[in-house]
């Protein structure tokens, strides 16, 4: 009898299921379910804005360090050449002064001493300038790759060589003739240093004329 009731029951009643009851009451398939019928796996979205601005490439930072030493040196030897212009005419307005002075002292001018000061003056001025040209020309930037060669770059170098090595003999040898005043040295030294003024001033147009011409 108990056996009777038993299948009576099983029989009349609902399938049972696995699911849970909250899924079958709202009709919703599982979380795998509708995943799998997407097709596709659910990613976050990527970040399309970017904090940092982008790197220079290495090119343009070289082209642009490149274009800034070529202005550079364009500025600098510009100056150069004015400024060479100027202590070539001090140079040679030192020459002659100096051949003024040393006609009034040594070749019967009265040794008035009225070409002195201004001799001092251009000298010390003319040896300024020249400091100043010279180092314009040496600390400009190299930006172009050079080979070793005669041309009249190398040629003005030499010529500015051999005019810097006249001023510091000059100098001294100007220095040596003063201290030696009244004696019979003075008039040898000072001649010597006339003709370095002389060969000096030579070189410098020398270097200027294979520049300019």
């Amino acid at each position: 009898m108990g056996a009777l009731l038993a299948a009576v029951i099983l029989a009349s009643g609902p399938p049972l299921s696995l699911s849970s009851p909250g899924a079958e009451a709202s009709g919703e398939a599982p979380q795998e379910t509708r995943d799998e019928a997407k097709g596709r796996k659910v990613e976050p979205a990527p970040l399309d804005f970017d904090l940092l601005p982008p790197e220079p490439t290495p090119g343009a930072a070289v082209d642009e360090r490149f274009e800034r030493e070529v202005r550079r040196r364009r500025r600098m030897l510009t100056l150069h050449q004015g400024l060479g212009i100027a202590t070539w005419s001090a140079l040679a307005a030192t020459a002659v002064v100096g051949q003024l002075d040393f006609d009034d002292r040594f070749r019967g001018g009265g040794d008035t001493g009225r070409y002195r000061g201004a001799h001092r003056l251009l000298a010390v001025g003319t040896s300024a300038l020249f400091l100043g040209t010279g180092l314009l020309g040496l600390l400009a930037p190299e930006p172009y790759a050079k080979k070793v060669r005669l041309d009249t770059a190398t040629l003005h170098k030499a010529s500015m060589g051999l005019a810097a090595a006249g001023m510091a003999t000059e100098l001294v040898l100007g220095l040596l003739a003063r201290r030696s005043g009244g004696t019979l040295r003075e008039r040898d030294l000072a001649a010597a240093h006339q003709v370095t003024g002389y060969a000096t001033l030579g070189a410098m147009t020398a270097g200027a004329v294979v520049l300019l011409f």
